[in-house]
């Protein structure tokens, strides 16, 4: 019979091909009409560590990861004891290992799961491609995973292309070959994970970090100063050539520190401007962040949260940054902070907070995490767009104040060169001309008109969004949403309704279109990935929730399961 999805993980040591083989069957998915989310689990190395691709095809959207895996392919058993525990398997997976790589380790065994002996070497390949086999093997285990769920082998031949890219012509003969041994050989198992037929429209396959870059470019940007940090690493990657498309620069600076200033600096002379980061480097850009507040001026800090503090988990996620980017920084630094409901709504969110930054001319964080950022996912095609906002560059009539304190508190800011609007980008307090002072009168003024630019936000309903009905409520954020509304479909299938609240807007906390959302709720669960209840406690201080309200916080690097929300909502 056929199913409606299929999970299956590829594991392997780093640089045994685990993220293309899971790639290869995702994208060959997604060019067929099936939905789908590939996760990567993965080691600080950058080769000889742990790898797995966790991969869920199916016909209908996938927001989260499962609670469990259909299928485990092993590319060999190397290092597999140091992430087994993070790859939930049951005595109804099934595993599929080469047995040159010997028994089944302890870790993976324990689960019960029942391993098929399955050789992943191609009998027919030349002499040449059998002494690069090991380089193969990735492929050829997708696509006999591949042919067991019924895709069809020129959508797969179609999809290796498109993860080979440029490799050369004696690269891609080999792993083509490879690939069609891997379909012929699936003959001999005895398996069946055919999948049901998919809807036939049109999907997009991209990861969160990618459709973050996309929506800054919608909304703009064309200077991006940055410095490489795991997990934000492969959004600029991305980013890089399509922004010199569009004419625009990436400047790698020698730090964080560096990165922030350059983004500061292209602003003020009239580029929108991102940079893109993780904790630990948002931790060094919090007092030139200060600076943009106090000098007005915009700028879109992107952060993929992982796990920390210090150094932390670089590969893993966490939602731990929640403080650090509302409050961080000295002295009265109000800030915009957004967060990104889903991998799709990233491209959305990304486009807003360009429109954001530039409108209010202050710099805006988005904050993403790694489970967002770097999972592939299937998605329906043209997210909707958010109504474009640019700076107020017009000088007006009289002489030019541009730290005016007036009945509006966002004030022209001229581009450089403009007549009559000369200006200074000033970090020290300064008077409503931009001179440097030290009086109160000046002091008080300038931080209540910076206030009131956030005092007025009005997000409207792009604030979050409310999913569902019933009196139980989860309140969440980021890469919690998913998750919670697959437990909450599944506790309602039961009889139990739950709705889900989540926040686009951390920051200035939308708390009228909070207690809207939250009214007629007998139960408040607050559900967030740190230690320490960022999230809630950010609220109590608002008086957004109740006393009453509830914690569900826990660290990373696991990402939270539909069961374990399930199991908590009792």
């Amino acid at each position: 019979m056929a199913r409606s999805s299929l999970s299956v993980v590829f594991s392997g040591r780093g640089g045994a091909g685990a993220m293309s083989a899971g790639e290869l069957l995702l994208r060959a998915a997604a060019d067929l009409g099936y939905y789908g989310l590939m996760s990567r689990l993965f080691g600080a190395q950058v080769r000889g560590g742990e790898a797995a691709a966790l991969v869920q095809i199916s016909t209908e959207p996938v927001t989260c990861q499962p609670d469990r895996f259909d299928l485990f392919v092993a590319l060999d058993w190397e290092k597999v004891d140091q992430f087994a525990s993070e790859i939930p398997l049951d005595e109804n997976t099934v595993i599929i290992a080469d047995p040159q790589s010997g028994p089944t380790p302890q870790s993976i065994a324990r689960s019960k799961a029942k391993t098929i002996p399955f050789s992943m070497s191609n009998a027919d390949a030349t002499p040449l491609e059998r002494a690069l086999q090991s380089k193969y093997t990735n492929v050829f285990a997708a696509g006999a995973v591949a042919a067991l769920t019924g895709l069809p082998a020129d959508a797969l031949q179609s999809a290796l292309s498109a993860v080979l890219g440029g490799k050369s012509a004696t690269v891609t003969r080999a792993n083509a070959d490879t690939l069609a041994a891997g379909i012929a050989a699936a003959d001999t198992l005895d398996l069946d994970l055919r999948l049901a037929p998919p809807h036939t429209a049109p999907r997009w396959l991209l990861t969160g970090n990618q459709a973050i870059a996309i929506g800054a470019l919608r909304g703009g940007v064309r200077f991006v100063g940055c410095y490489p940090i795991t997990p934000a690493t492969d959004l600029v990657e991305w980013l890089s050539p399509e922004l010199q498309n569009l004419g625009g620069r990436l400047v790698l600076a020698e730090d964080e520190l560096a990165s922030i200033n350059m983004v500061l600096g292209a602003s003020y002379g009239g580029a929108p401007a991102m940079t893109v980061t993780s904790g630990p480097g948002l931790s060094l850009m919090v007092e030139s962040i200060g600076l943009g507040i106090a000098a007005e001026i915009p700028a879109v800090i992107v952060n993929v949260m992982r796990g920390g503090p210090s150094t932390g988990i670089p590969s893993k996620t966490e939602q731990s940054d929640i403080n650090i980017a509302i409050y961080g920084g000295h002295g009265d630094a109000p800030r915009l902070v957004l967060a990104p409901t889903s991998v799709r709504d990233c491209m959305f969110t990304g486009e807003w907070a360009v429109y954001l930054a530039e409108s209010l001319q202050t710099p805006v964080i988005v904050l993403s995490d790694q489970t967002l950022g770097q999972a592939f996912t299937v998605i329906d095609p043209k997210p909707d767009r958010p109504t474009p906002l640019a700076r107020r560059t017009t000088v007006p009539d009289g002489p030019f104040k541009r730290y005016a304190i007036a009945s509006d508190p966002v004030t022209p800011m001229p581009r450089p060169g403009t007549p009559r609007g000369q200006w200074v980008g000033e970090g020290l307090t300064h008077n409503e001309i931009g001179i440097p002072v030290g009086g109160a009168a000046a002091h008080v003024a300038q931080l209540d008109k910076r206030a009131r630019k956030f005092a007025q936000f009005d997000p409207g309903p792009l604030w979050g969004d409310v999913w569902g009905e019933g009196e139980t409520v989860i309140l969440t954020f980021g890469s919690g949403i998913g998750p919670a509304q697959e437990a909450a479909r599944r506790v309602a299938a039961a009889g139990q309704p739950v709705r889900i609240v989540s926040l686009r807007v951390l920051s200035p906390l939308p708390v009228a279109a909070l207690a809207h959302a939250l009214e007629g709720a007998r139960r408040i669960v607050v559900m967030e990935q740190n230690h320490s209840a960022q999230l809630y406690h950010h609220l109590l201080a608002h008086k957004a929730i109740p006393p009453s309200a509830e914690s569900f916080a826990r660290p990373g690097p696991l990402p939270f399961r539909p069961a374990e929300i399930v199991a908590h909502l009792g």
